[in-house]
């Protein structure tokens, strides 16, 4: 399966309190990194948000973002009448025994302490109500990054399996040249010696000069490394099947690849069948630069 590390959403979730929205970033990482910011009133919570989004996805870097709309009559004070009237009571008591009777300025009394209630955290809901909400946040934002990023993933599916599909050519190809190439091969090395022998005046047995050539010919034989190759190309395709994301999988079977291409192309020395390994190296590193993005 491919799944990009690369994604984006927002869930909203409306409570009597307020609207709490859920930004959710992610970039490519080799290892997984989240960061949380929360408003200040839930920071308390950030370690339950890491616990939960790390069971989310495997590696990448993830940013989240919460952010509070509180509702009017949250952020607005309730006057605590019992309070205030038990200072203003006080308040004309102490002028009338100092005799400086006069009107009682409400607004100034309002400010004094535990007249006006702020509503805390405490007064929203219990932590369990909070932990629903947040859970049925987090669970819309993850749902929605998610799909994006699998949606992205095809994108990259398509590129791939492209390249992998030239590969799997360029691989027939080499192949294909090969057999012919590895026979004149042969025959030129058995030329070369014979008339080695021949000018230095000497005389080699047939059985012991198939021997030899045998020995050299083992040296720049590359039918295991085409065979190889074509192992991990078939392999590459079943992986990228799989129900979970393995873009690292992928990865380590591409390195497999290069080094089976890389050993073929030392090997050998017909100019075409060198060429054909250098395509093969860039339509390598083409689809490694597109694994690079998968989770």
């Amino acid at each position: 399966m491919y799944v990009s590390m690369t994604g984006f959403s927002r869930a909203q979730i409306q409570r009597s309190w307020g609207t709490v929205s859920l930004e959710m970033s992610s970039v490519n990482h080799r290892y997984q990194e989240i960061s949380v910011r929360l408003p200040r009133e839930f920071s308390s919570w950030e370690p339950w948000f890491h616990q939960k989004l790390r069971k989310g996805f495997r590696r990448g870097k993830l940013q989240v973002r919460m952010e509070v709309l509180w509702a009017p009559t949250f952020r607005m004070g309730r006057i605590n009448k019992e309070v205030m009237t038990s200072y203003c009571e006080e308040l004309l008591q102490i002028q009338r025994v100092l005799g400086q009777a006069k009107d009682l300025q409400l607004e100034s009394v309002v400010t004094l302490p535990g007249v006006l209630d702020i509503p805390s955290l405490e007064d929203i809901s219990g932590a369990e109500e909070l932990e629903s909400s947040f859970s049925e946040l987090i669970e819309a934002g993850l749902k929605s990054w998610q799909k994006m990023r699998e949606t992205e993933g095809g994108h990259l599916k398509d590129e791939v399996l492209g390249h992998l599909s030239e590969l799997e050519k360029l691989a027939a190809q080499i192949e294909e040249k090969w057999l012919p190439a590895r026979d004149q091969a042969f025959d030129m090395t058995r030329q070369r010696i014979s008339e080695m022998v021949e000018a230095l005046g000497g005389k080699l047995e047939e059985s012991r000069m198939m021997q030899e050539i045998a020995i050299m010919t083992d040296k720049w034989d590359v039918s295991e490394e085409i065979a190889r190759l074509k192992s991990h190309i078939a392999k590459f395709r079943e992986t990228g099947e799989d129900q979970e994301s393995s873009g690292r999988k992928l990865d380590f079977i591409i390195q497999e690849m290069n080094r089976e291409v890389n050993t073929l192309d030392s090997k050998i020395s017909d100019a075409e069948i060198r060429w054909l390994a250098v395509d093969a190296k860039a339509a390598i590193e083409r689809i490694r630069e597109q694994i690079q993005n998968l989770e």
